[in-house]
């Protein structure tokens, strides 16, 4: 019981993390892949974010990602980082599937 009262508090101390509705392209690359996969940052938060995308991760898989500005050209850059799978399901429209995923290391 008490391990999971942890994992309880961990899932209400990461919601308590400010998030940032998006809808920006992000490209994801996989280890071994020549092609990015191409999904959607819907949520930012401080430590990770959630991606939508047809890859099927495993959990803690660990790849590079870039997240695209919303507006090409702007005052903003892409975010390129490497993130680790921390959960993952299908979602309703078939083929989709929502990862919450943190971030490991930015890379510059």
């Amino acid at each position: 019981m008490h391990a999971r009262m942890n994992d309880m508090d961990r899932m209400t101390e990461r919601r308590r993390d400010r998030r940032i509705p998006l809808g920006c392209k992000v490209g994801i690359k996989l280890k071994g892949a020549s092609a990015l996969v191409v999904g959607t940052c819907v949520e930012l938060g401080v430590g990770g974010m959630t991606i939508h995308s047809t890859h099927v991760p495993q959990m803690d898989e660990v790849f590079e990602i870039a997240v695209l500005p919303p507006e090409p050209g702007g005052a903003w850059q892409a975010l390129h980082a490497r993130v680790r799978v921390r959960r993952c399901h299908g979602l309703p429209e078939g083929g989709l599937y929502e990862m919450g995923v943190e971030i490991v290391d930015v890379i510059k």
